[in-house]
């Protein structure tokens, strides 16, 4: 087998049909495989994916039950990704690939054989520029679709390193880890681990401003705010302590201490959505230390 696909799918029934249908061109061959994990889906995405893979062999549907990427993505790497796959790619339900993009990830991890990594660039969306600027400047990963390669994957299996149940954001997660070479720590110096496959691209639809869009605006600003908080919290743990102080849950870490330090950045747009999540956050630390 060359490569096997992993599309994370929550509530992602309107797009999921047009994201497998891109496979194909994007270079998934007859011997590769594709594994939809339904994590959390509050639609009919299951009932989609099913109907997909019914229709085509290499498509394998799991329905997890808990609703948490992160813990997709250990499920993925530790129970459902082939021994033998040379390349994996990981990609939300909610992207297309571009042509050509699965093609691209491979052959970058294949002619960089130190890299455990390949990242992909957006072409779509109002902030594409600065965003794919920011991936190849920082060489970071977007979790919108990325692949590791064989070694890679054997490397995390070795070291035993899951992502913490709850974790917002893992692409920051695992780019943190693949620049410290899996070890954690400050030293963040190991570029190679990660490449940019500049050839490898991904499209998605933009917010209109209807009341179905708001919502979901409404709900990555709430994302994008806990993991604001979770990357100081989690980060400087990992800097200090290393890769085994990587906790098993992740809201093991909200505790008073070290939530009472914390202060909100000051977004114009944002700031009022992290006022929030940190009282939450706080309540939620206050209401363990009662009862523990």
């Amino acid at each position: 087998m060359r490569r096997s696909v992993c599309i994370f799918a929550r509530d992602v029934e309107e797009t999921l049909p047009e994201c497998i249908g891109a496979l194909n061109a994007a270079g998934l061959s007859a011997h590769d495989q594709v594994h939809i994990l339904i994590n959390g889906c509050s639609d009919d995405s299951l009932t989609v994916a099913k109907s997909l893979a019914a229709v085509d062999p290499r498509i394998n549907v799991h329905e997890l039950p808990v609703g948490d990427k992160a813990n997709a993505w250990n499920e993925y790497v530790y129970r459902f990704a082939p021994e033998d796959a040379r390349t994996h790619i990981f990609l939300d339900g909610d992207i297309k690939p571009s042509d050509q993009s699965i093609d691209a990830l491979d052959e970058a991890l294949v002619a960089a054989p130190e890299s455990y990594a390949a990242a992909a660039l957006p072409v779509t969306g109002r902030s594409r520029r600065a965003w794919a600027r920011r991936l190849l400047v920082n060489s970071y990963l977007s979790g919108n679709l990325y692949a590791l390669s064989e070694t890679g994957m054997e490397a995390f299996k070795k070291r035993n390193i899951r992502l913490p149940f709850g974790a917002k954001g893992e692409d920051g997660l695992i780019t943190y880890l693949l620049l410290t070479d899996l070890k954690g720590g400050a030293d963040d110096s190991f570029r190679s681990r990660i490449i940019i496959a500049e050839e490898a691209c991904f499209e998605f639809d933009s917010l209109n401003p209807n009341l179905r869009d708001l919502r979901i605006y409404a709900r990555r600003l709430r994302r994008y705010s806990e993991r604001h908080f979770q990357k100081h919290v989690l980060y400087r743990l990992l800097k200090t302590r290393g890769v085994s102080a990587m906790p098993k849950v992740i809201y093991e870490l909200y505790t008073p201490a070290t939530l009472r330090d914390l202060r909100p950045r000051l977004h114009p747009i944002n700031f009022w959505v992290d006022m929030a999540t940190l009282r939450r956050l706080r309540r939620g630390a206050n209401a363990a230390g009662a009862t523990g």
